[in-house]
């Protein structure tokens, strides 16, 4: 049986042109006794036995709502318009919104506590409370009070007010308000006007009725007034046909469009009308057997269908019928008509069709079209396009969601594959990434599928659930997220799945957050320690720092990374971190170390020194701390030896070195304490001297420093009493020892006097030596306030 022209049917409103579409039969039974909506793939029933039935187009159930069993009275239901496939029930105290139909997931919204009033009804997100009439709207998270009523208006009925998502219209008595759910305002409108409900459009175009004068009034907003116009007797249903077209139900089997002027078109149907309902583009008509659309006909639709055409895309079309009869006419037409302008309307045309046999008549059409074509006008991209969203649109009208591929693109394909898994379609989700090369979308659907797989469940083992989602992720070449999936197995109960597929995770800034919450502290480091990168090992271990105990961090560091030093490196300036960390990993050397810097630190370096020595004691075969010990064990000594000399002198000698210990017993003139020191620690003569040459000329103790020198031959020479003096600026003390020392040459003595401003003792040894050059530079040398040396030196100098 040959099929009908698309064009056979239409109407003509003014210059649009209008056609009514099959969609799909209904595979369950409505009346118009029973509140019917319906959703791009869903439909839910008002059901006999009081409850309210989900399904999809093809007559699957899936889901039944007990309104009985519900908390609260029911008021209102809907699809919502934000959220496609999500619909939302208004109770009296709540809206309760079904985000999930496979499993079945709700949540709950209920008004604030402060509120005493109960919900009265509710359109497009937006409540009017009872008995105050305030407006509420719920914005995705919770319901908002956006309107607070102060007698401004007073709503009759329910259809005294509508809203969309921007704008609510609301008919009082005589007046009209509009709310702006934008800028929060309430603004009156118009005056002394009296009407009996209203209907919005998505696109913000209002429409006012009067049941008493039939009148219908059209606009914008009340400076735009699109149309006005009176009809011949009262509709039992009215609802916007698309953005700028009103359809009218008069009858059970009759719609009207009405245009400008009052002008209309009519559609006729053979069974009984149950409803009507907007659709984004057009209005969906459901009879008892039947759900169809009304829809404008796009322009380059016309172009190829409407009989008698000329245009391109028509010719085009009627070309690709004769190649099999008379191919040379075919070919003709080619040449006739402008191919580029052909095969773009046929395949505009082929994007609006939702019958097979014309979209791939119009598809060979354009194939046909653009071969004749050079390589850059042939549409190619255009074309696999189409035909790849064709062939996924096709695969999901079996599952009963019809869309044109116009329709599709302004839905966007995040809202498809939502709408998808909301109802359990993850096979379809995934054909539609495949066929559209979305494989960016995949790790979505699979989260929801194993989110699903899991919530659903319940009498299966791990082992069967882990199985097949592990065979689900083999199959698919992206990186999924496992993590998100085994999380929800944790929250289900199941921690053993949970652990399981966390550890699949690819990305281990997911992986570490995930088994954290876990609590798998020990797998996590594991884990790290395994992708040898130190960087994430640290990072692991400084989160694993903040969550355990000290001792629970302790055990796992030994545990898992006792031959790694990282963290230890990490926390080298972390003295008590550090001497728990090597007292229980029995790191004696280390310990002992860390113990010497936390005395020091303390300015109590003697206090730990017992504690190494026993350390030191337990380290046997090693040579180097052999040597330490021998030093340690001097260094206790001291420290003994300091407290007694605390003890009978009252001076502070604990923590000091050998060295200031000498200094102070110098200073403090405590012979007795000394002679004892440099006995017991055998300290050497030269340093000894050294030491009290040094202290005595800082002290100014010259007399004592010089009886110093004299009481033996000094074992480090005179030298150093000669430049302690001298460091202290005191020349005339200094020049005492340049005589006292022995093995410098006569410069190096003569440079001794001059440092010292000794120039008479310099001139005397200038004069021993000849040394008219010399007497020459100290000549330079002596202050013009000194006649007589100069004399002197003259007189020297004239000898030689």
């Amino acid at each position: 049986m040959p099929i009908k022209n698309p064009s056979l049917g239409w109407e003509k409103l003014q210059d649009v042109l209008y056609r009514d579409r099959d969609l799909c039969q209904l595979q369950f039974p409505v009346n118009t006794e029973n509140k019917v909506v319906f959703s791009t793939g869903l439909v839910a029933v008002a059901a006999g036995d009081g409850s309210i039935e989900v399904c999809q187009y093809t007559g699957q159930s899936i889901a039944k709502i007990d309104v009985k069993s519900l908390p609260a009275e029911v008021v209102q239901y809907e699809f919502d318009t934000e959220d496609e496939g999500s619909m939302v029930i208004a109770m009296t105290d709540r809206i309760r919104v079904y985000f999930n139909w496979v499993p079945l997931q709700f949540q709950d919204y209920l008004l604030p506590d402060e509120v005493e009033d109960t919900i009265w009804d509710y359109k497009n997100r937006s409540a009017v409370l009872l008995s105050s009439q305030d407006l509420y709207h719920f914005d995705g998270m919770e319901l908002v009070r956006v309107c607070e009523n102060k007698e401004h208006f007073t709503l009759l009925t329910k259809n005294h007010w509508h809203s969309n998502r921007d704008l609510v219209v609301l008919l009082d008595v005589d007046d009209i308000f509009h709310f702006d759910l934008r800028s929060k305002r309430l603004v009156k409108e118009a005056a002394n006007e009296s009407w009996h409900s209203v209907l919005i459009s998505p696109q913000s175009f209002v429409c006012l009725y009067n049941a008493k004068s039939y009148e219908i009034k059209i606009y914008k907003h009340d400076t735009v007034r699109l149309m006005e116009f009176k009809l011949d007797s009262h509709p039992s249903l009215i609802a916007w046909c698309g953005d700028d077209t009103i359809a009218c139900c008069f009858t059970e089997e009759e719609i009207k469009l009405y245009g400008p002027d009052s002008c209309s078109i009519a559609f006729w149907y053979p069974e009984e009308l149950v409803t009507i309902q907007t659709d984004a583009h057009g209005l969906r008509v459901v009879t008892k057997e039947r759900v169809r659309l009304i829809s404008k006909v796009s322009h380059q639709t016309a172009n190829v269908f409407l009989m008698g055409s000329t245009e391109p895309g028509s010719i085009l079309l009627d070309s690709v019928s004769l190649l099999s009869t008379q191919a040379p006419r075919a070919v003709e037409n080619l040449k006739i008509i402008n191919l580029d302008q052909g095969v773009a309307e046929c395949l505009d045309a082929a994007r609006d069709e939702l019958e097979p046999y014309w979209q791939k008549k119009l598809l060979s059409a354009a194939v046909f079209g653009k071969s004749s074509l050079s390589k850059e006008a042939q549409r190619s991209d255009q074309f696999v396009d189409t035909c790849d969203k064709l062939r996924v649109l096709n695969m999901l009208t079996e599952s009963g969601i019809i869309l044109t591929v116009n329709r599709l693109e302004s839905l966007g394909i995040d809202v498809l594959l939502n709408l998808l898994m909301k109802t359990g379609k993850f096979y379809e989700c995934i054909s539609v990434c495949h066929f559209l090369k979305l494989k960016n979308k995949l790790p979505k659907v699979f989260a929801s599928w194993g989110k699903a797989k899991i919530i659903s469940s319940s009498d299966l083992e791990d082992k069967v659930i882990f199985n097949s989602i592990l065979k689900l992720a083999d199959s698919l070449s992206v990186k999924l997220p496992m993590a998100e999936v085994g999380m929800v197995a944790f929250r289900e109960g199941r921690p053993t799945l949970a652990k399981d597929l966390v550890v699949k995770e690819t990305l281990p800034e997911i992986e570490f957050p995930a088994l954290f919450d876990l609590d798998e502290h020990e797998l996590a480091l594991k884990k790290a320690k395994d992708y040898g990168n130190p960087e994430m090992t640290l990072s692991v271990l400084l989160k694993l720092r903040e969550q355990l105990t000290t001792t629970q961090f302790m055990k796992l560091i030994l545990l898992i990374m006792r031959d790694d030093q990282l963290f230890a490196y990490y926390c080298r300036n972390d003295n008590s971190f550090l001497i728990d960390y090597y007292r229980q990993s029995d790191q004696i050397d280390e310990l002992a170390f860390q113990l010497l810097i936390q005395g020091k630190n303390n300015n109590t370096p003697g206090a730990f020194l017992p504690q190494v020595r026993d350390l030191y004691a337990r380290i046997v075969q090693d040579p180097l701390i052999k040597l330490d010990r021998d030093v340690l064990e001097r260094q206790i000594q001291l420290n003994e030896f300091q407290k007694q000399l605390e003890q009978l002198h009252n001076v502070s000698f604990v923590d000091t070195s050998l060295d200031n210990t000498i200094k102070k017993l110098i200073i403090h003139r405590l012979d007795r304490p000394l002679a004892s020191m440099l006995k017991k620690f055998k300290i050497s003569d030269p340093k000894y001297y050294h030491i009290k040459c040094g202290v005595l000329a800082q002290e100014q103790r010259f007399e004592d420093l010089y009886k110093f020198s004299q009481e033996r031959k000094s074992p480090i020479g005179y030298l150093p009493f000669f430049k302690c003096c001298l460091q202290q600026k005191k020349k005339k003390e200094a020049v005492v020892y340049v005589r006292m020392v022995s093995g410098i040459s006569y410069e190096q003595r003569k440079e001794m006097y001059l440092n010292c401003s000794a120039f008479q003792d310099a001139v005397q040894l200038a004069s021993k030596e000849k040394d008219v050059s010399g007497l020459k530079e100290i000549y330079k040398l002596v202050p013009a306030n000194e006649p007589q040396l100069r004399a002197f030196i003259t007189e020297t100098m004239n000898k030689f």
